[in-house]
């Protein structure tokens, strides 16, 4: 699949991911390594919210966390979700932390 664009530029992408946390030091802690690792910086990632809503005005279950992350294109969230040093060293960290989904969108 192609990258979508916007003239000649690659659209920006977003990097969703929403939790039901059942460990919430596991999570810290996975958190503090993604921030010192600089990966989403490397990969041109600035996260756009994360925690609870401040409002749940419809429908959102009870007890979801959220992040949001935009980064300059789908290929810079893919190039920052497969590399080696997330997959290997970061995300396991949060393993047996909760259940977690995750999914990448094209801005529109």
């Amino acid at each position: 699949m192609t990258e979508p664009t916007t003239g000649d530029a690659p659209r920006p992408a977003y990097l969703l991911m929403t939790a039901r946390i059942t460990d919430s030091e596991k999570v810290a802690a996975y958190s503090q390594a993604l921030e010192d690792s600089g990966l989403y910086a490397a990969h041109g990632g600035v996260t756009q919210f994360a925690g609870v809503p401040s409002n749940a005005v419809e429908g959102w279950p009870a007890g979801i966390n959220a992040v949001l992350a935009r980064f300059p294109s789908r290929a810079a969230a893919e190039a920052f979700w497969f590399s080696a040093k997330y997959q290997q060293d970061i995300k396991p960290l949060r393993r047996g932390a909760g259940t977690f989904q995750v999914a990448i969108f094209d801005a529109i």
